[in-house]
């Protein structure tokens, strides 16, 4: 059987992992001793098969024994893939951290959308597993992921955030708390907004709505108000609601979208709900002179980059097909599923910025 190390696919990819990760496989427990699969390297590659295939576990060792891949039962397959969640964290970490490293936009920013996708295992009607994303929109590489529960809410203070960041989510990640963390970080905030949002208030500590603020815009006005959000024994954090008028079209299909969902849950509509559908209202803590009102709203369309992301990673990758119920062979796939994500992007970005032939030639030397 040809050692996995010495075809030239695979010693391109080995060269994008971080120093260190066949020691670690041993270390995390996911390589024990030479049987089946002789190397970390074979049973990284099986386990990436596995996360590619359409298939279950049988068809993957089908596969993986008729490609002299590795020779498995899949049971055996089954109980790496259960105790190799945490090198496979390790590796999706190490492998979306050189992503961050990028050049700034001007003026120090780093605008990086942030969302969550749920993931379902087989006959489940509830959600399993939730992986949290962000995506850096000046190269629209992952540069964070975060693999919970399915129960694991949604929060701006997950996040790692350094000084320049621009976090961008939607109506669920606009949270006091939340947003203090960031700030606290050295970064900003750019979020949608309800109609029912975290109290805000004026220069005289009057409460604000940014519903009342925002029925007072016509179609193609953008308006800006300066907010704080107070917080008893703490200083206020100084914000801004950005807010803009739909046209009627683009509102009513919104407000279609909003009576479909409350349809959907069987709660009764707030005449509130319709009325904030024609509107886009936005809260950011970035400073009017450094980013005006029009950009702001320009700024927020890139957040849509991030669920076309997680598109491609469910329709190409099948990223929302679980084959698994047990708990850490679902963790497993998962992440096995992220590390051939993260390789993806990789070898594009590498190809794109350095060469045309996608790897550095000094890496596979020697």
């Amino acid at each position: 059987m040809e050692a996995v190390s010495d075809t030239d696919e695979w010693r391109v990819l080995q060269s994008f992992f971080p120093d260190g990760w066949e020691s670690e496989a041993r270390r995390l427990g996911a390589f024990r001793r030479a049987r089946y699969t002789d190397s970390p390297a074979r049973l990284l590659r099986l386990l990436l098969f596995h996360a590619v295939n359409d298939g279950g576990l049988r068809t993957t060792v089908a596969l993986a024994k008729a490609s002299h891949l590795a020779d498995v039962s899949a049971v055996a397959l089954f109980k790496r893939l259960r105790r190799s969640g945490a090198w496979l964290r390790w590796l999706a970490e190490g492998l979306s951290r050189p992503l961050r490293d990028r050049p700034s936009v001007p003026r120090g920013l780093r605008p990086r959308a942030l969302d969550s996708t749920t993931i379902q295992g087989p006959g489940a009607s509830t959600s399993d597993w939730r992986l949290h994303y962000t995506l850096d929109l000046l190269t629209l590489a992952c540069d964070w992921h975060e693999l919970t529960t399915g129960h694991e809410a949604e929060a701006l203070e997950r996040t790692p955030v350094a000084p320049g960041d621009v976090l961008i989510g939607d109506r669920a990640y606009f949270r006091a708390a939340g947003v203090r963390s960031v700030v606290r970080a050295g970064g900003h905030v750019l979020v949608r907004m309800r109609w029912k949002h975290p109290g805000l208030v004026d220069r005289e500590g009057v409460a604000q709505s940014a519903l009342s603020l925002a029925t007072t815009l016509r179609v193609g006005e953008v308006g800006d108000w300066p907010v704080w959000i107070p917080e008893e024994n703490a200083e206020p954090v100084s914000g801004r609601v950005v807010a803009l008028k739909l046209p009627e079209e683009i509102a009513e299909r919104a407000r279609k979208r909003v009576r479909r969902m409350a349809s959907k849950k069987q709660q009764e509509l707030d005449p509130r709900s319709l009325e904030a559908a024609g509107y886009l209202m936005l809260f950011t803590t970035l400073p009017a002179e450094v980013v005006d009102r029009a950009a702001i709203a320009e700024l927020y369309r890139y957040r849509w980059q991030i669920e076309l992301a997680f598109k491609r990673h469910k329709q190409l990758l099948r990223l929302g097909e679980l084959p698994h119920k047990d708990a850490a062979a679902a963790a497993g796939w998962i992440l096995s599923k992220l590390v051939v994500a993260l390789l993806i992007e990789t070898l594009y970005r590498r190809s794109v910025a350095f060469s045309p032939w996608g790897y550095d030639i000094s890496e596979l030397s020697g």
